[in-house]
């Protein structure tokens, strides 16, 4: 029996999909084999083919066999979006060492508790971020033990010498180039998605190749109306290391078979620089980037009219921001959901049917969705209630890596609790209210910051909004608004909660407002709301 949603799919996109049951490196071999002289990798004027791709995958899967790196090992990857971080991740998926990605900005802590908790023995790392995980292997502070660093020329740094640090040109010169014999399964574990923390201590999402290619599978059924085989240039901007970024250019393309166009530092300025000089005509983006964009004096003369398939993720997208976007871009954007637990995208607004703004969209083909009651957690709630999101599907991790007390919360009767609170509408269109631990307790109403942040960037001088709640002795919790007025632009705390009086119920309206020069943002590029509410606690002592 269908599904309500399925009745607004674009026509082209299948209700179900055939899932191959075969590791990841079978699909990266086959383009390789079929289409060798074909762009796999651009960044700046260097391209690298399939054929050149996957020799240097080769002979760096050699490499790290000869280093002792075997099937099931964890393989951790810290770089930004450089050649040489795909390349390390194909070869780790030929041999079946599991990925553990590492953002290249976080400090060493942050780096030493994922090296613990996923037991990574071994570290591929850019030469200019190896200061932290070169003191952490001469401290013997984790289980690393090897480190293997690379040179990107325009940024060449010396590297500590230390026992166990090897050198990536080095390793891959001394390789052979040939196919390891290594048996992958199509359920053998992946990737190891360390969650950003913002709930708690990062945890590793256990995802195995089943889980990618599934998502990979869906990625191009919902595109399919756009992009034939072969045909996708995806801009990638999003770090990938992020499950988004990695989701929608590198495994994307493992089922289409198309270039990555990658983008180190995205800036607005180096996202039009790729979008002339190479025109992809897709681009997976966070708000961030296409507020930057839109507010960009150089975008109108660019050529961003390449551009024909856009999805925006991570966070909301204002309405206004959707729409001035479109205008200068001529492309749809499609907002969807998704997270490190479910491989990425689990809901999405459909290309042409009927796209609703502020929605997340319908639940992807083969992907089930429920909004269950806040308080047990059982209750199936009616269309139109807000309650908690649980999903079940091809693409949901099998549990958090080596953590059975928080595998158990979030994952019951094989289904995931989200923690995101969202209803359904009768069409079974998603939208997301806000994170369950977001949620603002204020005089007994649940406030949800997006209401505010949404009402805020309606406002022509806002530039950017962040809500959160700070303690009140009277209220229990009261809002409090960060903005980030436009340039040139000046607004006070006064117009502010007069404008939201306006438009908000009078619980919602913010009792606090501070004008900031920018707003802290997560590795890739969404307020964060932790950071914030940190340091209103510092402030206030708590």
């Amino acid at each position: 029996m269908g599904k309500v949603w399925h009745k607004w799919y674009d026509t082209q996109v299948p209700h179900s999909i055939y899932y191959p049951p075969s590791p990841l490196k079978d699909f990266f071999n086959y383009h390789a084999e079929n289409t060798p002289d074909k762009a796999y990798l651009i960044i700046n004027d260097i391209t690298l083919s399939y054929a050149q791709s996957n020799g240097l995958a080769r002979r760096f899967a050699n490499a790290l066999l000869g280093m002792g790196v075997g099937k099931g090992d964890r393989v951790a990857l810290m770089a930004p979006n450089v050649p040489q971080y795909v390349i390390a991740l194909q070869a780790c998926f030929k041999i079946g060492a599991i990925v553990v990605p590492v953002n290249p900005l976080a400090t060493p802590p942050e780096i030493t508790h994922q090296l613990k908790d996923s037991g990574a023995e071994t570290m591929v790392v850019m030469a200019v971020f190896a200061g932290g995980p070169v003191g952490i292997l001469k401290a013997k502070a984790s289980p690393l033990k090897r480190l293997v660093t690379f040179q990107v020329k325009s940024m060449p740094v010396e590297v500590e010498k230390a026992d166990g640090v090897y050198d990536y040109d080095a390793l891959i010169g001394a390789a052979q180039d040939a196919e390891p014999a290594v048996e992958v399964a199509w359920n053998d574990t992946a990737l190891l998605q360390y969650t950003g923390g913002t709930t708690g201590v990062s945890k590793g999402c256990r995802l195995s190749n089943y889980n990618l290619v599934s998502i990979a599978y869906q990625d191009v059924g919902w595109f399919t109306p756009l992009f034939k085989p072969g045909e996708l240039r995806s801009l990638a901007a999003i770090p990938v290391y992020h499950i988004f970024g990695f989701n929608c250019n590198v495994n994307v393309n493992l089922a289409n078979g198309g270039t990555i166009i990658l983008v180190p530092q995205p800036t607005p300025d180096n996202i039009l620089d790729a979008i002339n000089r190479h025109e992809p005509n897709f681009f997976a983006a966070v708000p961030t980037m296409i507020i930057g964009l839109n507010h960009h004096p150089e975008t109108p003369k660019s050529k961003i009219r390449s551009i024909r398939g856009m999805i925006s993720g991570s966070s909301p997208l204002a309405v206004e921001a959707m729409k001035t976007f479109e205008d200068l871009s001529g492309a749809t954007i499609i907002e969807g959901y998704g997270m490190s637990e479910t491989s990425n995208v689990l809901t999405c607004n459909p290309l042409f049917t009927k796209r609703k703004p502020g929605s997340v969209g319908l639940p992807w083909p083969d992907n089930d969705i429920k909004i269950v009651d806040l308080d047990t957690g059982t209750k199936e709630l009616p269309l139109g209630e807000a309650g908690e999101l649980i999903a079940r599907g091809p693409t949901i991790m099998s549990e958090y890596w080596r953590n059975e007390s928080e595998s158990a919360i979030a994952i019951k009767d094989g289904w995931l609790y989200t923690g995101d609170i969202a209803y359904m509408d009768e069409e079974g269109y998603i939208f997301i209210v806000d994170r369950k631990k977001d949620m603002i307790l204020s005089s007994g109403f649940n406030v949800y910051p997006r209401d505010i942040d949404e009402a805020m960037y309606t406002h022509p001088k806002v530039l950017r909004a962040c809500s959160i709640g700070i303690p009140d002795e009277k209220r229990g919790e009261s809002v409090k608004v960060f903005i980030v007025p436009k340039p040139g632009e000046n607004i006070t705390g006064d117009e502010v909660i007069t404008y939201c009086k306006e438009r908000l119920s009078a619980y919602k309206v913010p009792r606090f407002v501070e004008l900031i020069d920018d707003l802290p943002l997560t590795a890739i590029g969404k307020p964060d709301r932790k950071a914030l509410r940190q340091r209103e606690m510092e402030k206030i002592g708590k």
